[in-house]
């Protein structure tokens, strides 16, 4: 009856752990939830969020590419990180620089 019991607990581990595998999130939901993050610290316009959530929709795309090398993706950041930096007025610039956690999670 022990074996049993054990067998189903880890039976029914292993199904959730397969299925939290599988609800990756896609480019846009993550992209969304990022900009969303930078809109609670940042104070931006609701164009200036929707213009950052296509950027880094097409950063999270870029980087689920596995025929890119590890090159051209730290390229690619750079150029992601570039380009969101340049988004943001200078004090929004030094808001951000007070979060440093989410501007690594945003730039990398």
């Amino acid at each position: 009856m022990k074996k049993l019991i054990a067998l189903a607990t880890l039976l029914l581990a292993f199904t959730i752990n397969v299925s939290a595998q599988e609800k990756k999130m896609s480019p846009q939901e993550s992209a969304k939830n990022d900009i969303t993050a930078l809109a609670a610290k940042v104070k931006m316009s609701e164009t200036l969020q929707q213009d950052l959530i296509t950027l880094m929709t097409m950063k999270y795309e870029t980087m689920s590419d596995a025929s890119l090398s590890a090159e051209k993706k730290a390229s690619a950041l750079q150029a992601y990180e570039h380009k969101l930096m340049s988004g943001l007025s200078p004090e929004q610039r030094n808001q951000l620089a007070k979060y440093p956690e989410l501007l690594k999670k945003l730039t990398h």
